[in-house]
């Protein structure tokens, strides 16, 4: 009853539905290729025929294994359809790729939908489909005793996704997903396995919805296809709610990961407004602030494998820029092969070399970390001869501390100051750094060394013990007061409003917080913002892995060089007398007088000298050289107990408070300087 036309390739298994009606209307069917299929059938797909379902599936089956197929039957039915060519191959591709793993036959997925045969007669004015037909993805209805589908075809849908080849499994999903978002469908995952991916409408039971699909990598290609394909989507397309189900935290991820690269501290509100911007659903805070993590990962690496390369890339930066300055503390226990990670302290060469020429002034803050695991990351910045700060040294720690500050500042000692001496260090008030400066022999007090204090952190602890805008403003214009007579009579108004305040402020050595006492050693610098700044800078870094944190600053202080080393050498070739800086204060400083003389010390070229040295460039990683130490692995007792969104550690304090701002009001008589607790009667 079948008749050979042409010998196909080799085929291990095919299940067939057959239905052989004895009728002599009937004596042959001519089946041809998809490649010399009639123009006639071509437009017919659109408007398939499915043949009635019978059982002899298993026994069509078994007939035709392990033997070489000849012949194509006048028709075969799957369920969702006639199967051609490329479907059989792809089929029979996807089976034997997972025999080898769990003798799962994914190809029986589905069973064979049960169809009322009724009356069993033969309607001559029906043309038989070809066998090659693709019918994918079909809407059925019923015509007398044929199952008559009315098709949507899987090149249809890969139309809509303008692909129909994807490198990876997450090329695919991310295009399913956008398009399942842009038309309003929601879908649930049926199976998944690395070279499988299969879903259906998420509404199928409450609707009938038949929406399916599954995709499959390519053996051949490596690539991912969409292999199997059911439509078409008939749930109603309400867009009702503001978030869509498989708008996930991958997602997110990869459509927001360019913006984390540019910017990784960048807020959840901007990630919305990007998402909403693009893919018009509005998707929850913690959906966000899961996708931003992701999409850290993604670009800077994974939290706890960016230990390892630590070392290595340090290692680099000493091979290929001699002179720069790694210092370690780490637990070792007694696995051979491990270490644990407890500090790294660096200062790379140009900023060791740089600060010869820099104003004898050092700045030190801590800042917090905000990725994965906690910590504190100290920082010593230098200052320029046109006030531009110079980072010095870096150090990654478990916190602020006595221990912590003095091993930062016993390495700055001996790696950047060296046997500079008179080096003024500022600093907050923090109780660590205060017990290291002051402790006996140390290199930070007179007659080696000086030590002042920030004047803002200073002002901001006279205002918390006495809540007052007026005496904190007056408290500041005398600290900043470069004349002594100004400072007396600034001090004398603080001691009419309050007499235990000026006490409290004349306890203090006035040399540590007076610029009118200080002796020249600040150089006018009156807060460690210049830290602060440079925090600001490295914001982005603390929010990532430790390793891309590190190489962050590392390519900060390159970017510093590159762009101040051409200013200088054209100011030199202009002829200027002095930094920009200088010159602003000059002419500020000259109209303010009647009559001035200007005079000039030392004169050296020292701003250019700052700025001179080039950083030579890493190369590849395959020619950096091989750590010798032991796998670094990160401080389990830093690691974050809580998981999403990590809360601000700063403390928040009377510096937060802007100024010109009423701060915090009493709730009663909206005032400030006081709460409704303690306001006078």
């Amino acid at each position: 009853m079948f008749d050979v036309l042409r010998v196909h390739q080799e085929v291990s298994n095919i299940d067939l539905y057959l239905e052989v009606e004895d009728i002599d209307q009937i004596r042959h069917i001519e089946m041809e290729s998809r490649n010399h299929e009639p123009a006639v059938l071509e437009e017919q797909r659109n408007n398939e025929l499915l043949l009635p379902n019978t059982n002899h599936v298993n026994a069509i089956s078994d007939m035709i294994h392990n033997e070489d197929f000849y012949t194509i039957s006048q028709a075969a039915v799957m369920s969702n359809g006639i199967i051609s060519d490329n479907e059989i191959d792809e089929e029979y591709d996807i089976g034997e790729e997972y025999d080898e793993d769990d003798g799962v036959d994914i190809t029986q997925e589905h069973e064979p939908p049960h169809v009322d045969r009724g009356d069993t007669s033969f309607d001559n004015n029906h043309q038989v489909p070809s066998t090659f037909t693709n019918i994918e993805e079909t809407n059925v209805i019923s015509d007398g005793n044929w199952t008559v589908s009315q098709s949507i075809s899987k090149n249809d849908f890969t139309r809509e996704l303008e692909k129909d080849s994807f490198k990876d499994k997450e090329e695919l999903m991310r295009a399913i997903k956008l398009q399942c978002i842009k038309t309003h469908r929601q879908f649930e995952v049926i199976e998944t396995r690395p070279t499988l991916w299969s879903i259906r409408c998420k509404l199928h039971l409450q609707s009938g919805c038949k929406w399916q699909l599954r995709a499959s990598k390519r053996k051949r290609s490596g690539n991912f296809e969409i292999t199997k394909y059911i439509g078409p989507y008939t749930c109603l397309n309400n867009n009702i709610s503001l978030d869509h189900t498989n708008l996930d935290a991958s997602l997110i991820a990869q459509e927001t990961k360019h913006l984390i690269k540019e910017q990784p501290s960048i807020g959840v509100p901007a990630l919305r407004a990007e998402i909403v911007d693009k893919l018009g659903y509005t998707p929850s805070y913690k959906k966000l602030w899961a996708g931003k993590q992701k999409a850290i990962e993604q670009v800077f690496g994974n939290w706890e494998e960016s230990y390892a390369p630590l070392p290595k890339f340090l290692g680099a930066l000493q091979k290929f820029n001699p002179g720069t300055i790694v210092e370690w503390c780490v637990s070792r226990s007694t696995d051979t092969e491990h270490v644990e990670f407890r500090r790294v302290f660096w200062a790379f060469v140009l900023s060791i070399k740089g600060f010869a020429h820099c104003r004898p002034v050092i700045s030190i803050d801590g800042t917090h970390l905000y990725g994965k695991y906690t910590g504190k990351m100290l920082i010593a910045m230098g200052v320029d001869g046109n006030n531009q700060i110079l980072p010095l040294a870096f150090a990654i720690v478990e916190n602020e501390s006595y221990d912590s500050w003095n091993w930062f500042l016993s390495y700055i000692k001996s790696h950047v100051v060296k046997e500079r001496e008179d080096i003024c260090l500022i600093s907050d008030h923090h109780l660590g750094i205060l017990k290291v400066v002051n402790e006996h022999g140390s290199p930070w007090l007179e007659p080696r060394g000086f030590h002042r204090y920030c004047l803002r952190h200073f002002i901001n602890n006279f205002n918390d013990k006495f809540r007052n805008s007026e005496l904190k403003a007056l408290a500041y214009r005398a600290g900043s007061q470069n004349q002594v007579r100004k400072f007396n009579s600034i001090m004398e108004e603080i001691g009419k409003l309050n007499p235990q305040a000026r006490q409290w402020l004349e306890r203090h050595p006035l040399d540590r917080w007076t610029l009118a006492h200080d002796g020249g050693r600040r150089y006018g610098l009156l807060t460690t913002n210049l830290s602060e700044i440079f925090n600001s800078v490295l914001k982005g870094a603390r929010f990532l892995p430790i390793t891309a944190c590190v190489q962050l600053t590392f390519y900060r202080l390159v970017h510093y060089f590159e762009v101040r080393r051409p200013l200088g050498s054209s100011a030199q070739a202009n002829g200027d007398a002095y930094t920009p800086q200088v010159i602003v204060k000059q002419v500020a400083l000259m109209s303010k007088a009647s009559a001035h003389s200007l005079r000039s010390f030392n004169r050296e070229k020292e701003y250019c000298f700052t700025w001179a040295s080039e950083f030579s460039p890493l190369p590849h990683e395959a020619y950096w050289p091989q750590s010798s130490s032991r796998q670094l692995l990160p401080n389990l007792k830093l690691l974050r107990n809580k998981k999403g969104r990590s809360r601000s550690t700063r403390l928040r304090n009377g510096m937060d408070i802007k100024e010109g701002k009423n701060g915090y009001l009493c709730g009663i008589c909206r005032q400030s300087g006081h709460n409704w607790k303690k306001m006078s009667l």
